[in-house]
């Protein structure tokens, strides 16, 4: 884990210094081309999760099937439901990759920032004199209302761009509760921390929108001649 926290220190210092040579020496502008660029590395997983999805959807009423014609064999509807993912290439634990690698991101990137601004710890280069970003005095300090608000909001929209539109109760109460937890635990994090969160929910948002949109927009041409 040192390994990546010394990684990610690295890599916001040299987001810093492009912006530096760009003529906007600061950090809260580091940490956001520091996000596009873990979201632009991230991006073919994202595009399997949202693939992953939409198989997935679709292969719901045959799933539904399946489960209902073995409901007393449960070995038998698991084989039967493994050889239909397997016909149609189909995967439903690709969708939490994306979650799996974002992870240890996120812990290192606590750890990171929790010294990288520190008065007395931070390393040698870091130059606190940019570490202040709007009304933020310092992003290694926790923001208490604004970015948790935000960071709460925009969760939510990212969750809801990327939901199937028929969900169960679990995922309805799932679209509720995770921005709310989300917020809440943003008021303890580094405001580096939660600008992050921010920046990558609303790429994350975008992302999904896009993604999702292409298929349908291939099916209306193909309708259209």
């Amino acid at each position: 884990m040192s390994f990546l926290v010394d990684f990610l220190s690295h890599s916001i210092q040299f987001f810093y210094n492009l912006t530096a040579n760009l003529g906007l020496p600061n950090y809260g502008l580091a940490i956001i081309l520091f996000t596009v660029a873990i979201k632009l590395i991230l991006f073919p997983l994202t595009a399997a999760q949202v693939k992953s999805m939409r198989k997935m959807q679709e292969l719901q009423p045959k799933i539904k099937e399946i489960q209902q014609k073995y409901k007393d064999n449960p070995q038998k509807s698991q084989q039967a439901m493994m050889e239909l993912y397997q016909k149609h290439g189909a995967n439903p634990f690709s969708g939490c990759l994306p979650l799996l690698v974002q992870m240890p991101i996120l812990f290192a990137l606590f750890s990171a920032l929790r010294n990288f601004f520190d008065p007395k710890l931070h390393p040698a280069y870091v130059n606190l004199e940019h570490s202040s970003f709007f009304w933020i005095s310092n992003l290694g300090l926790p923001d208490p209302y604004i970015l948790p608000i935000l960071a709460a909001v925009f969760t939510y929209l990212q969750q809801k761009l990327s939901s199937p539109g028929n969900m169960d109760q679990t995922q309805k109460t799932m679209l509720y509760i995770m921005p709310f937890f989300m917020g809440w635990i943003s008021r303890s994090f580094p405001a580096g921390l939660a600008l992050y969160w921010v920046v990558y929910s609303i790429i994350s948002g975008l992302e999904q929108f896009i993604l999702r949109k292409q298929p349908i927009m291939a099916k209306e041409e193909a309708a259209e001649r």
